[in-house]
């Protein structure tokens, strides 16, 4: 019943689908049609030997209200929703937003012939508010987003498990829209606490980083993060002072003075209030702080060493008062270690080199011993990558888009040589692999 009544209304609106979709059949040994509690359809997905439910096995509809609220903005005018599934959630989220426009994109062919026989989609396939894509060709899908992301006022929708059955010719494009996801979350969440941050740190710091700008050029510079892998090597970090500049973010710096070496700068950009009393209180230094201008207002207000403030791109209250002051931005990359990237790279310092950037779980810790590391159980829901040494490793969403950030960044600047001393962790492409012995002996000032 519902399929014909699909199908014609496919016929009117959407011809070019239903010419496509009609020669689709799925795999049942993979999608399998079950009965919720509430005695609606939903679709069992079996894959690599776990299943999950596309939609909720007890109430789909309290399921797909609790998705629309999550994403219902009164702001919005298009929303670009990825996984139409069984257009449950898709369908209250037009009805809590009765202005708006909707860009539904669906990648799995299958799940949408499944949708077609099982699910009423009438109310969305003849919407004039919406507008309907069945594609898995990553050509079309840029295209589609390329036309759509000009409109004003818009907000990209993620159906988590529709996401999980994209196929893997469109894993980049996964990844690029958890990532941004992910980042968009994030600003949401932390919305108060930047801008709380902000209004005080303008008011507290001595200098825009920009002074350092093109003040140290072809001089090699060490960003040194906290990952697993800074065990292995700290003590070699001695012989680097001295031959270049050390760049530490907070979480190293405690383990750096342990191991009695001061740092030329040190970097923090977290906006959470635990940052200063677990990276700098109670040190004794003055050693010049490179700080996010969001970052946790207590460390401008409480580090006694000069406080040089880094205006970032993506958030306009910075970008104001950037431009009203003439100053120049950095880019954060979502990071301490892709902020302190772009700091050293407009600093001017050639080759760059990563030490402890592991930007992966090395030998299944989170961190260097003596930055709180933990130990990871399980590598469910990680991304495999290829370590330095050809084997696997893994890495957490957060890690992985920064490492994608950092190659992408690398390519992208062509005179400058980058080297990865970290001697674990994850493979950085446009790299060279060395240890940091090897570095420090080849390249002194």
């Amino acid at each position: 019943m519902h399929y014909e009544n699909n199908i014609n209304l496919l016929k009117k609106n959407y011809p070019n689908i239903l010419k496509d979709i009609i020669k689709i059949i799925p795999n049942k040994n993979t999608y399998e049609i079950t009965k919720t509690k509430t005695n609606q359809s939903t679709v069992k997905i079996n894959q690599e030997g776990k299943f999950y439910f596309l939609h909720s096995k007890y109430n789909p509809n309290r399921e797909a209200k609790s998705i629309a609220e999550e994403n219902y903005d009164i702001s919005i005018q298009n929303y670009i929703i990825f996984g139409l599934g069984f257009g449950y959630h898709v369908e209250e989220l037009m009805s809590m937003a009765p202005n708006s426009n909707f860009y539904i994109i669906e990648t799995n062919k299958e799940i949408f012939r499944l949708a077609l026989e099982n699910v009423d989609l009438s109310n969305i396939i003849r919407n004039s508010r919406a507008k309907l894509f069945v594609t898995d060709d990553i050509v079309e899908i840029n295209e589609i987003l390329n036309e759509v992301l000009i409109k004003e006022d818009i907000k990209i929708v993620l159906h988590n498990p529709s996401f999980k059955t994209m196929s893997g010719n469109l894993l980049e494009l996964k990844y690029l829209l958890e990532e941004f996801k992910m980042k968009e979350d994030s600003v949401e969440k932390f919305a108060p606490t930047l801008n709380e941050n902000f209004k005080s740190n303008i008011k507290n710091y001595n200098d825009n980083v920009d002074i350092l700008f093109n003040k140290y050029n072809n001089i090699p510079l060490y960003i040194i993060s906290a990952g697993p892998s800074l065990d292995k090597n700290i003590k070699e970090l001695k012989k680097a002072k001295g031959k270049g500049i050390i760049l530490s973010v907070g979480r190293a710096v405690r383990f750096l003075l342990k191991e009695n070496i001061e740092p030329d700068f040190i970097i923090i950009t977290d906006p959470q209030k635990f940052v200063y009393n677990s990276q700098l209180k109670g040190l004794d230094i003055d050693i010049p702080l490179i700080v996010l201008s969001t970052c946790d207002k207590n460390v401008m207000l409480n580090y006694k060493g000069k406080k040089l403030i880094a205006l970032q791109e993506g958030y306009t209250p910075a970008e104001e008062y950037a431009k009203k002051h003439n100053h120049k931005l950095v880019q954060t990359g979502g990071s301490v270690a892709t902020t302190a990237l772009d700091v050293a790279i407009n600093m001017g310092c050639n080759p760059i080199i990563f030490v402890g950037q592991d930007l992966a779980y090395t030998d299944g810790k989170t961190h260097s011993k003596f930055s709180y590391s933990k130990e990871v159980n399980g590598y469910r829901n990680l991304r495999r990558v290829e370590d330095i040494y050809g084997n696997t490793v893994y890495s957490p969403k957060n890690l992985y888009s920064y490492l994608r950030w950092i190659q992408n960044r690398i390519v992208n600047e062509k005179g400058i040589k980058f080297i990865d001393a970290t001697e674990g962790g994850a493979k950085i492409k446009g790299t060279e692999i060395l240890t940091l012995k090897e570095t420090i002996d080849r390249y002194l000032i």
